[in-house]
């Protein structure tokens, strides 16, 4: 096989498999949980036909083509990794919420890098584009990884199983992530006569992250009971500090329930029960 095949061949067969993550997801309801993800793989397969559509028309329409469906996928790929961590912290609201408040602060930070990047990068429009579009996705993929560490370090803790659809998106993510920030290291170091082998390599890594998700989506997922998590005085202390910090001016009960605050109205409700049958007697 040709590496001009072999590339058509990698190129179309992601779209294919997504197609068939998204029925698995709505015949599994994952949906619901993963809305952020559901519209990534549909943006994935949109934008894959109308690359390929225009890749036979006009190279430089198919640059600045790319270039922009990058740059929005990667906006979803970090909507992805915030949705993974709400999802994986939904037991704990004040750490959720507190989390959310780091990653607006870390979308706006990635803003301002893709804006200095252009604006500081020579050259011509093209360049500066593809440098602050370049200079944004690496940052997003070291925060995949780092997603996958911490679901691979938390899981246990947060009531995570090895066949939880959350924790094989999050696999997907972490090991494309890593293969395509080893290959961009490796560009750098090498001539151009390696550019297209380089790439057939990173499409191939990414759709062994599709068909890992292809194969968690297959599997039968269990409701995520709330009897699954164990019970961690340090993260119920974390998220006890974290609810003072982003909910200091709204009510306690906007935040759900915590370890400690079922605790302690269980032991309300027993003494209450006992004090009104001392008073029955």
């Amino acid at each position: 096989m040709s590496l001009e095949v072999a590339k058509y061949v990698l190129w179309l067969s992601a779209p294919v498999l997504q197609i068939g993550i998204l029925f698995a997801m709505e015949r599994k309801k994952l949906r619901q949980d993963f809305p952020f993800f559901f519209n990534y793989l549909i943006f994935q397969i949109l934008s894959v036909l109308v690359l390929f559509s225009i890749y036979h028309v006009s190279y430089p329409l198919y640059f600045y083509a790319y270039w922009t469906s990058s740059a929005l996928g990667i906006a979803l790929g970090f909507a992805v990794i915030y949705e993974i961590f709400s999802y994986s912290l939904r037991p704990y609201a004040g750490l959720r919420d507190l989390g959310a408040m780091l990653f607006r602060f870390a979308a706006f930070l990635l803003i301002l890098v893709s804006g200095l990047s252009a604006a500081s990068a020579s050259g011509a429009e093209g360049h500066r584009l593809t440098m602050a579009v370049m200079g944004v996705e690496r940052s997003v993929r070291l925060m995949q990884c780092g997603l996958l560490l911490f679901v691979l370090v938390c899981s246990s803790y947060l009531g995570l199983s090895l066949k939880n659809f959350a924790y094989g998106i999050a696999m997907g993510f972490g090991v494309f992530a890593a293969s395509d920030l080893t290959i961009l290291n490796f560009r750098t170091q090498v001539g151009p006569q390696w550019t297209q082998v380089l790439s057939l390599i990173s499409s191939g890594m990414y759709n062994v992250s599709v068909l890992a998700w292809m194969g968690y989506a297959l599997l039968p997922q269990a409701k995520r009971l709330r009897t699954g998590f164990v019970y961690r005085p340090l993260f119920d202390r974390w998220n006890q500090a974290a609810l003072l910090v982003v909910g200091s001016t709204q009510s306690p009960m906007a935040f759900g329930h915590t370890y400690l605050s079922e605790i302690e109205q269980t032991v309300d409700n027993v003494l209450a029960n006992n004090a009104a049958r001392t008073n029955l007697g």
